[in-house]
């Protein structure tokens, strides 16, 4: 056949790919997989997707999931007009930010509102507690000020005064919270009058098309739900109720703190100012993005200036380093008076500017695809994974001083079993590398976060064949000498000194939630 698209358009991801496709009038035909009966976890599309996820896309014998990895790839195949992905060097970048950006702060808070605010009530006829509903709220307002203030500001568009990939991702993504009632727009005519200019740009026509399902989901009838899936909202429930109304298990006359499922240091040491210099790299080699940017920049004898951001002292959170990155997160680049934040984004911007060997990010369509693929997938699930291994295995006890459940470390680590086993059957398969023969951007990616895990102690190749000996290849294609150096912190960090009384007095409440 021609060209499939899996799709929901219940799913803000299938609601972007759906409309990117129709609008460049890119021929398709529309396999439509039902969330609301479970269609995805179905035998017949886990045989097309083993993440049991949408969209999809297959095109002839060829199958890419991950809705970034499959925009990019309609644009090259179809040659969709320049504005979408647009080629000039800088712009490019400001789209691969975004789109890296997004996964966590946009999709993922989104769709918590849809679900505690509808289908949560809706499935289990309780409403989820007024705290826990106020700290997403609270999450959600604070990413779209920072949507603002870095990726619009002044601008028709993010990229500037054309639509791109980037807008419609944003957009389909802000909708989510619609079907619950929640409009995000609000409480800004900058946010709401961004969107009125998106949706001409889409077409009105094709944009209420493309969202019918979604802003009709509250008339949906739950009753034909399997009750397994009752069953265990309303477990989550409880666990909500059993906490902290703003989401921590704190004292009485405690503020209420946010749960943040990422390690926060509040430092007061103020990151250094430096003079400008030509390309800067502003990094922490105990974060595992930041390893990868190193690693590659070295590899491939890019000149750069390090710029060292101590996590551990709360450098990233400096009133100094926001003035590079308002995000303030590491890793983050410097070329001149352009500022790049995001691992990936910076990747690809380094693999164009300085013209690195092909295999990096292959010209090949359909390599170049499976390089993207994993790239995108990356974010909420690997990632997260060896982050939250290393902090309840060895962080909070060598660190803190904390010790942490033996139930909840068990299954920090069953789930990250879990992530290994698909990272080997579906992007490891039988080949060499990630992506094919060759050593690509995914392997080096994969690799720097999987190192986290192993410093704390975990056998994450053990009983792996197969991933250890990608391990060993990625090693030396990377060469010995530089991923010892690159590694060199993080494998020491059980060594690492006790945190300093003031700074782990002001880090708790949020350690806790993460404990959580």
């Amino acid at each position: 056949m021609g060209l499939e698209l899996y799709l929901d358009l219940l799913s803000a991801s299938c609601r972007a790919v759906y409309i990117f496709a129709k609008i460049n009038n890119i021929p398709f035909d529309f396999q439509f997989v039902d969330l609301l009966k479970g269609q995805h976890h179905s035998k017949e599309y886990i045989s097309i997707n083993p993440l049991r996820k949408l969209p999809s896309l297959k095109d002839g014998n060829f199958v890419l999931s991950e809705c970034v990895a499959i925009l990019l790839y309609l644009c090259r195949k179809y040659s969709t007009p320049s504005h979408w992905y647009p080629p000039d060097l800088h712009l490019r970048a400001r789209v691969d930010e975004f789109m890296a950006w997004q996964h966590t702060a946009i999709q993922l808070p989104m769709s918590k509102i849809l679900w505690i605010k509808l289908l949560i009530p809706m499935i289990t006829g309780k409403e989820v507690p007024a705290g826990k509903t106020e700290e997403i709220l609270n999450e959600v307002n604070k990413n779209m000020q920072l949507f603002e203030e870095k990726f619009l500001q002044d601008k028709m568009f993010i990229t500037g005064d054309n639509i791109s990939l980037a807008d419609v991702v944003a957009l389909v993504e802000m909708m989510q919270p619609m079907a619950s009632n929640h409009n995000i727009f609000l409480n800004s005519s900058k946010l709401a009058e961004w969107r009125m200019r998106v949706e001409l740009n889409i077409g009105s026509g094709l944009f209420s098309e493309a969202h019918d399902r979604l802003v009709k989901l509250a008339e949906w009838d739950c009753s034909t739900l399997d009750p397994t899936v009752k069953e265990k909202l309303c477990k989550l429930l409880q666990k909500f109720k059993e906490l902290h109304p703003g989401g921590v298990a704190a004292p009485p006359g405690k503020p209420r703190i946010p749960v943040l499922w990422f390690a926060v240091f509040l430092g007061s040491q103020v990151w250094p100012r430096c003079p400008v210099m030509g390309l800067e790299l502003y990094l922490d080699l105990v974060s595992q993005p930041c390893r990868a940017v190193y690693i590659f920049a070295k590899k491939n004898g890019i000149p750069f200036e390090l710029r060292t951001v101590e996590l551990r002292k709360g450098q990233h959170l400096s009133d100094a380093f926001a003035q590079v990155n308002p995000v303030k997160k590491v890793p983050a680049l410097k070329d001149g008076n352009f500022v790049l934040t995001e691992s990936v984004a910076i990747l690809l911007y380094l693999t164009r500017k300085y013209k690195v060997p092909d295999h990096w990010y292959p010209q090949d369509l359909q390599a170049c695809a499976r390089v993207d693929e994993y790239l995108a997938w990356q974010h909420t699930t690997l990632r997260r994974n060896c982050l939250r291994a290393l902090w309840h295995k060895m962080m909070f006890p060598v660190f803190l001083g904390e010790s942490v459940s033996p139930e909840m470390l068990a299954a920090t680590l069953a789930e990250l079993d879990v992530t290994l086993k698909i990272l080997e059957d579906k992007f490891l398969q039988n080949k060499a590398f990630l992506s094919g023969p060759h050593i690509s951007l995914a392997d080096l990616v994969a690799i720097t976060e999987l190192m986290h895990p192993v410093s704390a102690g975990c056998q994450v190749f053990e009983g792996r064949p197969k991933l250890a000996a990608w391990r060993q290849r990625v090693e030396a294609a990377v060469g010995e000498d530089l991923f010892q150096e690159a590694h060199e912190s993080i494998l020491k960090a059980k060594d690492f000194l006790p945190a300093d009384p003031t700074i782990k007095q002001k880090m708790m409440p949020r350690i806790l939630a993460l404990i959580r």
